[in-house]
């Protein structure tokens, strides 16, 4: 993911600061605005795996509205590997961010899936 501009890498700040805030359920409120910014950032790069990120966003968004968390875990969990498919091409100054945004989405999704399975229990 080349992220070359300010908004952009505070874009990222941002997604960083939901995920570590350590409290799932906080994040999961704060996501909306976040994800809206990333779609138009990432659409607009005009790149195919940008793309492809912005589309699984969507989908994300869509299944945040709900009450169900196997979806929201399965497509955080394609998010992260989506951004680890790209970070080799991704500006060097980025790279640590994004994977450790990768790392966190695939907690997330790991937290929920938990969440879900004590509650079938």
């Amino acid at each position: 993911m080349s992220i070359s501009h300010s908004a952009s890498a505070d874009q990222l700040e941002a997604s960083l600061r939901i995920f570590r805030s350590g409290d799932l359920a906080q994040a999961l409120d704060l996501a909306h605005k976040n994800i809206d910014s990333w779609i138009q950032t990432l659409r607009a790069s005009g790149e195919t795996a940008h793309a492809t990120i912005a589309a699984d966003l969507v989908q994300l968004k869509g299944y945040l509205n709900g009450d169900d968390p196997n979806p929201i875990s399965d497509t955080l969990q394609t998010l992260a590997e989506h951004i680890n498919i790209i970070v080799d091409n991704a500006n060097p100054r980025f790279i640590s961010s994004l994977d450790e945004l990768s790392k966190a989405m695939t907690d997330a999704a790991r937290t929920l899936q938990h969440q879900r399975d004590d509650e079938q229990e």
